[in-house]
């Protein structure tokens, strides 16, 4: 007699709610806000009941129907009761199957508004979305414009918003290629559920990415039960609809579903038998009759196994270092003595269905690690699993491995939003138009410059002046010590002397050079970069230098000529004493004089 899908899948959902609604195998850290997104269809229907009930009370969940229209069934309810579980589960009764077209973008930007409504920072936000068909708004030019829609700016503001979307693709029919690139650009992951054997084993992978429990490793359908566990929650597959799975505990008890005390829970489905145990005995218990593939063992206690791996997708050969430890109550083991009697080994299950078997070293306190770069496109699956003689702890992952071209791809996708990030951040220079003429500014910028080097072709004159007014002074000079003792020796023979505050004629141009030395010292510096006040500062010292020259021309102009010529024929002197040192010689040959 053929079973309906629709029949199995009931009958699973109705036991997952009886046994998992009062129990919590996830850590704290990792509740979140999950929307359902579905067409109306009732196997999809089933299964997304399935995933409720596997929740605690952490956790919230809102229902949403897509087809023709979008209808929010169900908007973020706490899973904290049976009353709020069987509230979802009366939602979803209510999907229809009347609708005949899918619009995926219009289903997914309501799940959008719902998470973004009550989002809280604490949650992680989830979207799953499931579909048996083709985008098709009863359009298809509108249809070819929504997708493109979809994989640009919805995916982004979806990213932007930290909201991950995993979907379920449930016929060959279905939009694979889309459904695929939207879970991977959100940082979500991708299945594909044929028949109803893959519902189960879907949702429990989900389940397991979404909410790392803390689970038992499965050894020849056995696993250990230590005093840390306070419940455990077993599924075992079934190799037919006949199969009669028993339990056998470590007291010597046996149990089946015909036979359990009151704190045992059992319930029996075609595929998999669902067994929960409240404070379970201590030991080695074992399954019996189960096909022993895809065996779980959930479970509630304070002795964690933990990593850091949390990806779903990987670049081809991209390492990462993985890091495994133990935690007691919310602290790491750092016990060295407990971590030595520790085993820790990773299994790593390739597309090609080969198994390796990796061993992490211990790095130094409580932390294993070990680096892994996969080179094989497709799905793997990941164990983590820690033997510790008296416990045993396991974590199990899925992940996807690209091929060197998606990789190469995304690296340059990468990359170029990079850039596009660092030229967002600078800010645009505009255009800069040219200056309009303006004939004013460049008159004003002529006289500037004009009035600049008149005041530099003054300084210039000043300068040449002071350099022969030395010339003159050393000339003077050199014929004064040339001739001082035959001038003496003569005016001492003709009884001349010469008293003490009287000046004769060879003096006076030294007096006159001096005097213009002295002026020129006087003159206040220049600043070039002042032109106005420079002009001021030379026509000062012009008017000044002209009263001096009229009073040296009124009191002996000929005379002083007179000198300057007899002087010239003196051979050149090197002009170029330091301004310093020629007035320190000023100042010595003015004392000598008088000292003469």
């Amino acid at each position: 007699m053929k079973i309906s899908l629709k029949l199995i899948l009931f009958i699973i959902i109705f036991s997952v709610i009886t046994f998992v609604s009062d129990t919590s195998y996830s850590q704290d850290k990792n509740n979140i806000d999950v929307v359902l997104v579905m067409e109306s269809s009732g196997s999809m229907k089933k299964a997304a009941k399935l995933f409720i009930s596997l929740l605690d009370e952490k956790d919230s969940a809102g229902v949403i129907s897509f087809s023709n229209n979008v209808s929010p069934i169900s908007y973020l309810t706490p899973v904290d009761s049976e009353e709020n579980k069987e509230e979802l589960v009366k939602a979803m009764d209510k999907i229809t199957s009347d609708g005949v077209q899918t619009n995926l973008y219009d289903a997914l930007n309501k799940g959008l508004e719902i998470l973004s409504k009550d989002r809280k920072t604490e949650k992680s936000q989830i979207i799953i979305l499931m579909s048996d068909g083709m985008m098709d708004a009863g359009d298809p030019d509108e249809d070819k414009r929504l997708v493109e829609k979809l994989k640009t700016e919805l995916t982004e503001t979806l990213k932007d918003n930290e909201i991950k979307v995993y979907t379920i693709a449930l016929t060959e029919q279905s939009d694979r290629q889309l459904l695929q690139k939207i879970s991977k650009q959100t940082g979500g992951f991708y299945n594909l559920a044929l028949t109803d054997k893959d519902f189960h084993l879907i949702f429990t992978s989900i389940f397991e990415s979404l909410k790392t429990p803390d689970m038992l490793p499965m050894n020849k359908n056995g696993f250990l039960i230590d005093k840390s566990i306070e419940e455990v929650t077993i599924v075992a597959t079934k190799g037919s609809p006949d199969t009669k799975i028993q339990l056998n505990a470590p007291d010597g008890q046996n149990y089946s579903y015909k036979n359990i005390p009151s704190d045992i829970k059992w319930f029996v489905s075609n595929n998999f038998d669902m067994i929960t145990v409240k404070n379970p005995v201590e030991g080695r218990w074992e399954i019996l009759f189960s096909t022993g593939e895809n065996n779980k063992a959930y479970i509630i206690t304070n002795l964690k196994l933990v990593t850091n791996f949390n990806r779903l997708y990987s670049a081809f050969g991209e390492p990462f270092n993985m890091e495994v430890w133990l935690e007691k109550d919310g602290s790491p083991v750092k016990e060295q003595e407990a971590l030595e009697k520790i085993d820790i080994y990773i299994e790593l299950s390739r597309p090609d269905g080969r198994t390796l078997e990796l061993r992490p070293f211990n790095k130094g306190g409580s932390i294993f690690f070990r680096r892994i770069a996969p080179y094989t496109p497709g799905s793997f699956k990941l164990r983590i699993v820690a033997d510790g003689k008296t416990f045993e702890r396991e974590k199990a992952f899925v992940f996807n491995v690209a091929t060197a071209k998606e990789s190469q791809e995304e690296l340059e996708a990468k990359r170029s939003a990079k850039k596009m990030d660092e030229l967002a951040v600078k800010k645009p220079v505009e255009d800069k138009k040219p200056d309009e003429i303006s004939w004013g500014t460049v008159i004003i910028k002529f006289l500037l410059i004009t009035l600049t080097l008149g005041i530099i072709f003054l300084v210039y004159l000043k300068r040449k002046k002071l350099k022969d007014i030395k010339l003159i002074f050393l000339k003077n000079k050199g014929l004064h010590k040339k001739d001082e003792q035959d001038e003496q020796t003569e005016k001492e023979e003709q009884g001349e002397i010469v008293e003490e505050g009287e000046q004769t004629e060879e003096e006076e141009p030294i007096e006159e050079a001096q005097a213009e030395v002295d002026e020129f010292q006087k003159t206040p510096k220049i600043d070039l970069e002042q032109p106005e006040k420079a002009v001021k500062e030379i026509v000062k010292n012009e008017e000044v230098e002209k009263e001096v020259e009229q009073e040296q021309q009124e009191e002996s102009v000929e005379e002083t000529q007179a000198k300057v010529d007899e002087l010239m024929d003196i051979q050149k002197i090197d002009l170029d004493i330091p301004e310093k040192e020629i007035e320190e010689e000023v100042k010595n040959e003015g004392t000598t004089s008088d000292q003469g």
